[in-house]
C-alpha cells in the first residue's frame, strides 16, 4: 500500500482524485505541507502531493526545504497540462514529492498515482 500525504490548496480535490485512482492500494492523509514533509522524512509516508496556484511555488517549497530539491518536482504548472511521459520519468527517477497547479489536479493526480502504483508493483 502506498502512503500518500497531501498538502497545499484544494486538498479535498487531491484526496478525492488520489483515492479514485488508487482505490484500496493507497492510504491518503490530508495534512499541512510541513507535517506531510516531516512524515515522509520520518518514514511514516511514502509520497507527497500538493497544489498551489502556480504549481511550483508553495506547492513544493516546504518539501524542497525538508526533503531536498532532488526529491521534488512540479508536474503541472499554471496554464499547462501534465505530461504523462514526464511524470513516468520523474517517478522512475525516484521523486517523492509532486507539485501541481490547482487547475491541473484532476488530470495530474491520477497520472502520478498510477505511475507510483506501477513503480511499486501494485498496479
Amino acid at each position: 500500500m502506498l502512503r500518500i500525504v497531501i498538502g497545499g490548496l484544494k486538498k479535498d480535490v487531491i484526496e478525492r482524485s488520489a483515492k479514485a485512482a488508487g482505490g484500496d492500494k493507497v492510504q491518503v492523509t490530508v495534512t499541512s505541507d510541513f507535517d506531510a514533509a516531516k512524515k515522509i522524512k520520518a518514514g511514516d509516508a511514502d509520497y507527497y502531493l500538493g497544489a498551489c496556484n502556480s504549481g511550483g511555488g508553495a506547492a513544493l517549497s516546504v518539501c524542497i526545504g525538508i526533503l531536498g530539491y532532488s526529491n521534488c518536482s512540479t508536474v503541472a504548472k499554471n496554464g499547462k497540462k501534465p505530461n504523462p511521459a514526464e511524470i513516468e520519468k520523474l517517478v522512475s527517477e525516484g521523486k517523492i514529492a509532486f507539485g501541481m497547479s490547482v487547475e491541473g489536479i484532476e488530470e495530474a493526480v491520477p497520472l502520478i498515482v498510477n505511475s507510483l502504483l506501477k513503480k511499486n508493483n501494485l498496479a
